[in-house]
């Protein structure tokens, strides 16, 4: 089986030098000792070694899938009659709105603990206690008997999934080979997908079951992937970063070797790896757990943050969140109110946004971060617009009467292709590029603080749109239209690309007086027979 080379397309010009000696020099985007590395010695995605990692990393995945499953479970139990009858609630309400509100402050409140956690016991501890919450929350829910029980069940799954899905990314990126890094993370995030297409195919199928056993049910399958998280990590190794910190460099290096090198301790970018955390060890030793000075110290640490910030905003305030948490709502704007037909198109939604995912994980490491995110925000602005446009046309009972259903059919197709174009957009790096951006000794706490400000922009989204639909309809979409075309010029000005470096080789790129430009500088590198060299070695 022929191995995994590092991907051509970082390669920006090749010119010969001198034919008979077979030199070329290639001018890359990225750290010349990691494509020097991956070049040598790439690792075979079909060998053994590949199939261990994608095993455990199969465990921190489930984490994605346990947020998705809450993400979605709520939009298709709150437009059951089942649902609404039991409790007395409307489908837009301020009741309804506090329900789903409660689960942001419950993540909010627990992203607190992810970096004391994570930074004190491991990347696994944090999982294991997200686990163990997760699975209490969805008990009290499913178990449900008022409107108390579900707030305070909320809010417990919200605290759960907030330390679970600071951890889990953090493990992963940590675990994953430098030059499959990209791909790996892009594809845990797309496990939220597992978790949205599961509930929302059990919540359409159980609606049409009578009585409380029609909620009851999908609210119970959300213990499933805690339970498994919770045994699956007491048998995957501890991240190998976080082993180096804790002084345990022979454990790092076997996990390394195990993982990275198909057991061979002298793998080129085993190598690589264990000779950048060893130069990182003593920096990372000073770092206290109530520390968080090293996301803010100084300019490197601020720029780095601010690609945070931007993801952590921008990914939230983008309209994907209406389509998580009031999408049935969507499409009553745009003239369907059979709740049956409401609850299949969520789940159809689902499966489209699902393949959004899986075709940006499978291009992380072809495109540049950057580059996927200013296009992808425009992109996302234009579908929103018709979507718009159509859902207009159906705003008074006068326009309804005129309005056939091939248009309402219309406005579904664009809906759907929103939430697939936000997938192949932010799915993939929503983590993936908030955990490149951090340094190996802010990364818990800055995931953390990640997930506290995705969910402060969440608790906008999920009070005040039930508000802005009962009141102004269609025309809330345009508050998103307009974000969307922001959001593309600030990341193509602004944007740091992270592509084709190891984690400790951004470090030189966010020490640049406007990281911005210094992340898209290539670097110049011999081929001389097949070999990539860094130009000093030629």
């Amino acid at each position: 089986m022929a191995t995994e080379k590092a991907p051509i397309d970082r390669v920006e010009s090749t010119r010969s030098i001198d034919p008979k000696a077979q030199l070329q020099t290639r001018d890359v985007q990225g750290d010349a000792a990691f494509h020097k590395a991956v070049n040598e010695a790439p690792l075979d995605p079909w060998s053994k070694t590949a199939f261990k990692l994608y095993g455990v990393l199969f465990i921190a995945a489930l984490n994605a899938t346990a947020s998705g499953f809450d993400g979605s479970i709520f939009s298709s139990i709150n437009a059951m009659d089942q649902w609404r009858s039991y409790l007395h609630l409307p489908e837009l309400s301020s009741s309804t709105g506090l329900i789903l509100m409660i689960y942001t402050v419950g993540a909010i409140i627990g992203s607190l603990f992810t970096g004391p956690i994570c930074d004190q016991w491991g990347r696994r501890a944090g999982m294991q206690v997200g686990a163990v919450l997760i699975m209490v929350g969805a008990a009290i829910l499913t178990a449900v008997q008022n409107e108390n029980m579900c707030i305070g069940g909320r809010f417990v799954l919200g605290w759960g999934v907030a330390l679970g899905t600071s951890a889990a990314p953090t493990y992963a990126l940590e675990l994953a080979p430098p030059h499959w890094r990209a791909r790996i993370v892009g594809f845990y995030n797309t496990f939220f997908y597992a978790g949205s297409i599961l509930s929302t195919g059990v919540a359409y199928a159980s609606a049409k079951l009578k009585g409380e056993v029609a909620f009851r049910l999908p609210l119970g399958l959300q213990l499933a992937p805690p339970a498994i998280i919770l045994v699956g990590t007491l048998f995957i190794p501890e991240s190998p970063r976080w082993l180096c910190w804790k002084g345990k460099q022979e454990d790092a290096a076997r996990i390394l070797a195990e993982y990275h090198g198909g057991g061979d301790m002298q793998h080129p970018v085993v190598q690589l790896e264990l000779a950048e955390f060893e130069a990182s060890i003593e920096l990372q030793k000073s770092v206290k757990w109530w520390d968080y000075s090293a996301l803010y110290k100084d300019h490197n640490a601020r720029w780095r943050f601010l690609m945070v910030t931007f993801m952590s905003y921008f990914a939230q305030l983008s309209g994907n969140s209406v389509l998580t948490y009031y999408l049935p709502a969507m499409y009553s704007l745009l003239g369907i109110t059979s709740t049956e037909r409401r609850l299949l198109l969520t789940f159809a939604n689902s499966i489209v946004s699902c393949a959004g995912a899986v075709a940006g994980s499978a291009t992380n490491d072809r495109m540049g971060r950057r580059t996927r995110l200013w296009v992808g925000s425009f992109v996302l602005a234009s579908l929103l617009s018709i979507v718009t446009a159509i859902s207009s046309q159906f705003a008074t009972p006068e326009l309804k009467a005129r309005a056939t259903s091939t248009l309402s059919n219309a406005g579904v197709a664009f809906i759907f292709l929103f939430g697939a174009a936000y997938s192949f957009t932010y799915t993939p790096l929503t983590a993936t590029y908030c955990a490149e951006a951090l340094k190996t000794e802010g990364r818990a706490k800055g995931m953390g603080v990640h997930v506290i400000q995705s969910n402060s922009a969440n608790l906008y989204n999920t009070y005040v749109t039930q508000i802005a639909f009962r009141h102004i309809g269609w025309k809330y979409y345009l508050v998103f239209v307009a974000l969307n075309v922001v959001y593309g010029f600030v990341w193509y000005f602004f944007g740091v690309e992270t592509r084709g470096r190891t984690l400790e080789q951004l470090e030189a790129v966010f020490d640049a007086p406007f990281p911005p430009r210094a992340s898209l500088q290539k670097t110049t590198m011999v081929q001389r027979d097949g070999h990539l060299e860094g130009l000093e070695d030629a």
